[in-house]
């Protein structure tokens, strides 16, 4: 049963933004902006987000963040931030890495 509750959604893009962690943050906020039901906290290194969302909605952006190599999102409660930290930065070395193949 996909029921909708509402969830904390952390994102932290630390600073200084570039481009690129603004054209994330976007991608981020296309997907969760039917969703939000408070913005709790925001400022310029991140924000804490209640979003009301079933499980398709969580899987749809626990997806999508296999895309982001600047910004953390991650539940609260759900998931641990230093996990979903290493596997961005892990993302973001094998691309680098790639790069200079």
């Amino acid at each position: 049963m996909n029921i909708p509750m509402i969830k904390v959604l952390n994102v932290n893009w630390g600073s200084p933004l570039e481009s690129k962690t603004y054209k994330e943050i976007g991608m981020l906020m296309v997907e969760i902006l039917p969703y939000i039901y408070e913005v709790k906290h925001a400022d310029d290194e991140g924000a804490i987000i209640h979003v009301l969302v079933g499980e398709d909605q969580e899987e749809e952006i626990k997806e999508l963040r296999k895309h982001f190599l600047y910004i953390d999102v991650w539940f609260e409660e759900e998931e641990d931030p230093e996990e979903i930290k290493k596997q961005r930065l892990l993302r973001w070395a094998e691309k680098k890495v790639k790069r200079n193949d």
